[in-house]
Parts: structure tokens; C-alpha cells; sequence
């Protein structure tokens, strides 16, 4: 993992209401980039073009964001997408643009739960490219919104001995309510169901917003999870 001092003290953190969807559709063409710098064999890190840097300023704002591959297929004529890789920052240690680069590099190669990316798969996969905000410790369950927020939890006084997160997509995907989410957010940290209710266990939601690639290499449109999640998963009276 490359390093990115911060000068000058304090980062300045992107507002994610500065997100248009030009930025991200700029993210995202940055996150393939990467991934094919990395299967020409470059020896650096892919380097942002300075047209592009120039043109989006916001580049140089730190955030916290994911990067999500899903490889798409058609079984038995129904069109499908499977998830390739995921991975990301939930705090603003790196620059946007550095956090996309890094991000997309390890979600095509160093995901522990998949093989290393394929050259052949690249034209098969769509990106996904997720920015978070600020966490929020969560008091009460009906603080958070399914669509909006991401769930981190964490226990342990010393290097978060235990820690997971969901990204907001998750719930949406499987029709969750709030308490099955929060209790996969404990298993994915580890820990037992409704562990935010034990001592020295802290729950935190993180608003993000959702941007999708509809078919590899294709359009990228803001994906709005909260009314997907309405549509799709909450019972009409």
C-alpha cells in the first residue's frame, strides 16, 4: 500500500453533495484504468492524467470509498451480476483520486475471497464506485435508513480488535430490515447478533451515495438505493 502524507495539518474531506455525475463517471473510468495499468505490467502505481486532475478538483479532497466489481452473466436466459470484489476505506486517509486507484487495484486482485482478476474477465465485470461521508455513532436502530447508509461496527480498545462494515447496496440487495442488517453488520465484524447493545461495541452509520457502470465499459447512472429498496422490498399496505 503506497503512502500519501498529509501536509499541512488537517485533510480537507469531500462534501458529498460536491458529487456530480460527471465525477463519477470520471471514478470510475480512473478505477478501469488502473486495473488495466496493472495487467500492462506498469511497475508504478497508475498515475491520473493532469487533464483529468485539472478538470476535477475534488481529486485532491480526501474521502472514504469502495470500489465493487460484479461480473455479469446470463443462466438459463436470466441476466445476473456476481460480486468479483469489494473492497475499500471507510475513513478519509487518501486523496479521492488515490482512494479510487488504490481501491480498484485491490478489489481486482487482492480480495482474499477471489482469485486475481483475469485479463478475459475485465470486459465482463461493471464497477461500482460507493463515497461515504462521515460516521455516526447510532443511538437508536431507527436512526439509520436502508438505501442511505452504510453500517460499521466495531469492538475492542486496542487496533479494533473487531470490525466490519456494509456498504448501503447490501440490505438492498436482500431485502433486509433494520435489525437483520445490523446483526449481519455483527457477523461480518465476527461478532454475535444484536452485539451493539454490548459493552464496548459501537455502531455507526456512514451516509454514501451509489454510483453503477449498467453494463461493463457502459453509462454510469446514480443508483437510488432508497427508493430501489421501497420498491422492491417494502410490502405495499
Amino acid at each position: 500500500m503506497h503512502q500519501y502524507p498529509i501536509r499541512g495539518g488537517k485533510p480537507r474531506v469531500l462534501d458529498l453533495d460536491l458529487v456530480t455525475l460527471d465525477l463519477a463517471r470520471a471514478l470510475i473510468k480512473i478505477a478501469r484504468d488502473a486495473i488495466k495499468h496493472h495487467f500492462s505490467g506498469g511497475l508504478r502505481l497508475y498515475e491520473i492524467p493532469r487533464e483529468i486532475r485539472e478538470r476535477f478538483p475534488e481529486l485532491e479532497l480526501y474521502a472514504p470509498v469502495f470500489v465493487t466489481l460484479e461480473k455479469v452473466s446470463v443462466k438459463e436466459g436470466v441476466r445476473g451480476r456476481e460480486l468479483r470484489g469489494c473492497i475499500g476505506f471507510i475513513e478519509p486517509i487518501f486523496p479521492l483520486g488515490v482512494a479510487v486507484v488504490e481501491s480498484a487495484i485491490s478489489s481486482a486482485f487482492n480480495d482474499p475471497r477471489f482469485p486475481p482478476l483475469r485479463l478475459r474477465e475485465l470486459s465482463e465485470v461493471t464497477v461500482t464506485l460507493t463515497i461515504l461521508g462521515d460516521r455516526i455513532e447510532v443511538k437508536r436502530l431507527n436512526e439509520v435508513v436502508i438505501g442511505r447508509d452504510a453500517l460499521y461496527v466495531e469492538r475492542g480498545p486496542y487496533a479494533r480488535l473487531f470490525s466490519g462494515i456494509l456498504l448501503p447496496e447490501v440490505p438492498v440487495e436482500y431485502c433486509w430490515d433494520l435489525e437483520t442488517f445490523a446483526n449481519m453488520t455483527c457477523h461480518k465484524a465476527g461478532l454475535e447478533p444484536r452485539c451493539w447493545e454490548k459493552p464496548g461495541t459501537r455502531l455507526y452509520r456512514i451516509p454514501g451515495r451509489t454510483f453503477r457502470e449498467l453494463e461493463p465499459e457502459g453509462d454510469v447512472v446514480e443508483v437510488d438505493l432508497v427508493e430501489e429498496y421501497k420498491r422492491g422490498c417494502v410490502k405495499q399496505a
